[in-house]
């Protein structure tokens, strides 16, 4: 009896310590690190939400750019942060992606698992990736576009923003998924992937909604699907790529918070909950659609799986089109 009620005084101290964490926590600044550089859709989540929780949570959230290795010098530095909550990191589904082509790349040897080296929090949106085509590309469908690249074996390729990326990646599942060869025409950067595809030097293209929305409504490239399982709330009359005949064609990134391994469960509840309530909020919808983005949240558990079955999409993929990145 002595040894339960000692255990029993043991497991209340703790669920009464953490309770105390999760009401005091933050007590200092806490340090938002964000994979990429200023300026793009990730810094600028990253400084909206950093904002909304210091407002909420009454402590600073300072934004750190850690650019540099598709976001893996700040996945490097927050996987071996204490995980206390202090250390958070905004990134993207380039963090998996990355894991997916490492095999496939000699060089890209990283010091952390991307699974097991984070905590997911949660994710605020999801970035739309399109498939399009300069005007002169006799095809109005999906459907037509395979059924042409068909047709000319050898003779199409698809531009992407670079190599090793979602875009990249896309562009093998679907010609994984319709048979094809397209050949991939790698980029340093969407500007001059896009400029090269409002010319037509290289007329089928996939790249990010963002990047190709305005050129669509000039004319200047015709955007046939998209790469999400569901059509867009923004963009209602553009048809998945997967209603186009290739069921289950997925290729939808997500931005999100993560941190180090570990974390405690109450801190994550709370840093999850804010986030769902700031993705909700109508000021934040309408900065997310004015980048469009699509907004999107998960809990802590959701986010897990969905870091998951995107790794073993892409490892597969990678596999399969047996793709090589350097």
């Amino acid at each position: 009896m002595k040894r339960f009620v000692a255990f029993t005084a043991a497991v209340l101290s703790l669920v009464a310590a953490a309770l105390a964490s999760a009401q005091t926590y933050p007590t200092k600044p806490v340090h938002l690190i964000v994979a990429a550089a200023a300026g793009g859709s990730t810094d600028i989540l990253g400084r909206l939400i950093s904002a909304r929780l210091g407002e909420r949570l009454g402590q600073p959230f300072v934004v750190e750019n850690r650019g540099g290795g598709g976001g893996s010098v700040a996945a490097d530095f927050v996987s071996k942060q204490p995980a206390d909550g202090y250390t958070l990191m905004m990134t993207n589904d380039q963090l998996v992606v990355q894991a997916a082509t490492a095999t496939a790349s000699p060089s890209s040897k990283f010091n952390y698992d991307a699974i097991k080296d984070f905590t997911p929090i949660g994710i605020l949106g999801r970035g739309p990736v399109v498939l399009g085509v300069h005007p002169s590309v006799p095809a109005k469908t999906v459907k037509e576009l395979v059924a042409l690249v068909k047709s000319q074996p050898k003779k199409w390729a698809f531009s992407s923003c670079g190599n090793g990326t979602v875009l990249h990646l896309a562009g093998e599942l679907l010609n994984l998924a319709a048979g094809i060869d397209m050949a991939h025409v790698a980029y340093r950067g969407c500007t001059p992937a896009m400029l090269d595809a409002v010319s037509g030097q290289v007329p089928i293209f996939f790249t990010v909604l963002n990047n190709a929305v305005q050129f669509e409504k000039s004319g200047k490239v015709r955007v046939l699907g998209v790469a999400s399982l569901t059509r867009l709330a923004s963009m209602p009359n553009l048809p998945t790529i997967a209603e186009s005949g290739f069921p289950g064609y997925d290729a939808y990134p997500w931005f999100g918070v993560v941190g180090p391994a570990g974390m405690p469960r109450d801190i994550v509840a709370l840093l999850s909950s804010e986030l769902a309530a700031a993705v909700g909020a109508p000021e934040m919808n309408k900065r997310l659609r004015g980048m469009f983005m699509e907004p999107a949240t998960a809990t802590p558990e959701a986010f897990a799986e969905l870091m998951r079955s995107d790794l073993a999409r892409w490892s597969r993929v990678v596999r399969d089109a047996k793709i090589h990145v350097d």
